[in-house]
């Protein structure tokens, strides 16, 4: 659009607001909020337009103004009776009047009176009316509109931007200035209950009938102290077996199954998935699930399901603790202790040294990373703008020597000996004997005196690491990319680090404060996310989980465990400790990271479609094999009641599965195929049920969770 038409626009939109703000009329006080605010944006001008005007709303609408939604839009009053705790939000319309449309709306009566003695504004009178910000916040039921400047290269592109989604905000690059929350935006139902289904998306195995409507009920954080204090799900007590010994010992044992059942984590994955679907402690397990993929073992080295089992219960156990419990227990655990050499580790004796393997791990992966961070999660560079590494080779050595000395624990009736025999039963146990006692450098140019004991060693050399200022930016960041977007902002990484930090009572590492500043800071929370680069592709454990629980499915676990490995995700069993894909990855042709897409490609992707087939359209048996084994049953009674009617079933679906993102284009598609079955039958409702949940599943916009 040519800058002189431009001006035409802005002239006839501003009288349409002026038209319509003398003729406001008293309503009654409504519930939800009585105007929508949209953002609108012009490639041609590079500039940004926000209105509440149905009429400048229609208008740019036109195919031919050169104006696109942007996407963003947020709740509002039109009238001042419709809410009487509601403020005017006084309009400006920028000068030059030949030049781009900027305009600025305000709550703040001393800005809008300054502005009007502007000679640089146009004053277009009140837009509309909204929640005023008490102490610098909104209250419940509204949520900040986040107003940036960017004075451009000159004055005629100047532009004002207004929006309630965090990340898009914090995204907008310099010269562009942040200018914080300026008005509080009214939510509507239909946004609080988007923002309670993203959140079970990052805070559970995936969202149900009654967690959403239990959400809206009672908030947020009530919703996330009730899964704090939820008991915690347990992997089963299952039966020790001596390792890599299946083709004499499964003989013996009175299990046929003996060598599926105890020598491969058959019985883990499906009590992981049972538990997914209907345990309680549904946050627990997310935690704990995104833990052991930033502390890996895998069942590639370590098949007995005994020993895997309780290496997992770890985190389950510590999910809410503190994250030096955590490394502590891990590098304790005799699961890893054999994954990662740390067991029967000996001291130095003529040409043989410590295995360096757990100490490099330990650090690389387990703590601080490679390079050192800033708070935000950004690498320090050095002069050269190199980034700086966080520990050499000779910290590797240091804390190689401290995990010196450690071997299985005995198994009962056993002789304590400087290497006992391999099994898992609990953790190594100590033989000092065979520790170094020698001086040993650790992080940040800190040396363990000579002479300590096996134990008072690895407890210094873990606190060392602990208290390393990379820990917090370096797992928080990786758990917001496991809970809920992969490519968090640097000011998001930053706010989580430094809860790792500080609790607010003086506690490092307190794992339920670091994940409630996850899941209730501004980027995770919110109605709408109009970030391009914001959300996940669902790894393929939750997109399971996910899909069978939207359908209140009922299941042994077996299936999903079968297809994990089909997905490119097989449970428990990573390919390295690297982790099935690494939190680095960074999307082909872009600059923004998404770890899942690691493991996405033209298989994985016809596999999807196959699972979701299969949920769908498919029986899913129960194997013959394993006592009381169930199959797997989705329940079609809610949606096939719904089915009837297209539109009100995608409207269920839009919800539980998309929390309200389904574009229209989308659901016209799919309304189309759905009716192409005839609403006549029983069977044909559970047909028209099955094939739209079959299309919503399998869609982009439900495989990238945003």
């Amino acid at each position: 659009m040519h800058p002189l038409a431009t001006k035409k626009i802005s002239r006839a939109l501003a009288a349409v607001v002026l038209a319509a703000a003398a003729g406001h009329a008293a309503t009654a006080i409504a519930l939800e909020p009585t105007a929508m605010v949209v953002e609108f944006y012009s490639a041609y001008l590079n500039n940004y337009f926000t209105t509440a005007s149905s009429a400048e709303i229609a208008a740019l609408d036109a195919p031919t103004s050169g104006w696109v939604r942007t996407g963003s839009t947020w709740g509002a009053w039109a009238n001042a009776a419709d809410n009487p705790a509601a403020v005017p939000v006084c309009r400006f319309s920028g000068k030059p009047l030949i030049g781009p449309i900027t305009s600025f709306y305000t709550a703040d009566p001393s800005e809008c009176a300054q502005f009007t003695q502007s000679p640089a504004w146009n004053y277009s009178g009140i837009a509309f009316y909204v929640e005023p910000l008490q102490a610098g916040a909104c209250k419940a039921g509204t949520t900040p509109v986040l107003r940036s400047y960017d004075p451009g290269s000159k004055p005629v592109v100047a532009n004002y931007r207004y929006t309630i989604d965090a990340t898009a905000y914090q995204r907008m690059a310099p010269p562009a200035t942040l200018q914080g929350a300026v008005m509080c935006s009214t939510l509507s139902a239909a946004q609080i209950q988007a923002d309670a289904v993203r959140l079970l998306e990052q805070a559970t195995f995936g969202p149900n009938d009654s967690q959403i409507a239990h959400v809206v009920a009672v908030g947020t954080q009530a919703f996330l102290n009730e899964q704090y204090a939820a008991p915690a799900s347990a992997y089963p007590a299952l039966k020790y077996v001596p390792f890599g010994q299946a083709a004499t010992f499964c003989p013996t044992d009175p299990d046929p199954q003996c060598q599926r059942d105890y020598y491969s984590l058959f019985l883990l994955q499906n009590a992981f998935f049972t538990n997914a679907l209907t345990g309680s402690d549904q946050l627990r397990q997310r935690v704990a699930f995104a833990l052991s993929q930033i502390l890996v073992t895998s069942g590639l080295d370590v098949n007995v399901a005994y020993g895997m089992g309780k290496y997992q219960q770890i985190f389950l156990d510590y999910a809410f603790g503190n994250y030096e419990d955590i490394l502590t227990r891990v590098t304790l655990s005799s699961v890893m202790g054999d994954y990662l050499n740390m067991v029967n580790n000996d001291k130095p004796s003529g040409t043989v040294q410590p295995n360096e393997n757990y100490a490099r791990e330990f650090n690389q992966l387990f703590s601080i990373g490679v390079v050192q961070l800033n708070l935000d999660g950004t690498p320090k560079l050095d002069a050269s703008g190199v980034p700086i590494p966080s520990y050499s080779q000779d910290e590797v050595e240091g804390f190689a020597h401290v995990f010196t000395g450690w071997t299985y624990p005995l198994l009962p009736g056993g002789t304590q000996r400087t290497h006992n025999p391999k099994n898992f039963l609990g953790d190594m146990v100590p033989v000092d004997t065979n520790h170094d006692r020698a001086a040993k450098l650790l992080l940040n140019g800190v040396t363990l005196p000579a002479g300590g004991s096996i134990t008072a060693d690895l407890t210094a050399a873990i606190h060392n690491a602990f208290m390393h200022p990379n820990v917090g930016p370096f797992i928080g960041k990786q758990l917001i990319q496991k809970l809920v977007t992969g490519d968090p902002t640097p000011q998001y990484v930053s706010r989580v680090a430094a809860v790792f930090n500080n609790n607010g009572a003086g506690v490092r590492g307190d794992m339920r404060a670091v994940v409630n500043a996850i899941l209730t800071d501004p980027e995770a929370r919110g109605p709408v996310k109009i970030d391009p680069g914001y959300g996940k592709l669902r790894e393929p454990v939750l997109f399971m989980t996910g899909a069978a629980r939207a359908l209140a499915t009922q299941s042994d676990g077996v299936y999903f465990g079968q297809q994990s490995s089909q997905l490119g995700q097989r449970l428990f069993y990573s390919p390295s400790v690297f982790n099935y894909y690494p939190p680095t990855y960074v999307l082909p042709d872009t600059t923004r990271l998404a770890p899942e897409f690691a493991i996405a490609n033209s298989t994985t992707a016809i596999n999807r479609y196959n699972v979701t087939n299969t949920l769908a359209f498919g029986t899913i048996a129960p194997l013959s094999t394993l006592p009381g084994a169930i199959g797997t049953i989705p329940d079609w009674t809610a949606l096939s009641a719904l089915a009837a009617d297209a539109n009100a079933m995608l409207d269920r679906l839009n919800l539980i599965m998309l929390h309200g993102t389904m574009s229209a284009a989308m659901r016209t598609s799919i309304v189309t195929a759905i009716n192409a079955i005839p609403a006549t039958t029983t069977a044909n409702l559970l047909s028209r049920a099955k094939t739209a949940f079959y299309l919503v599943a399998s869609s982009a916009q439900y495989q990238v969770e945003r």
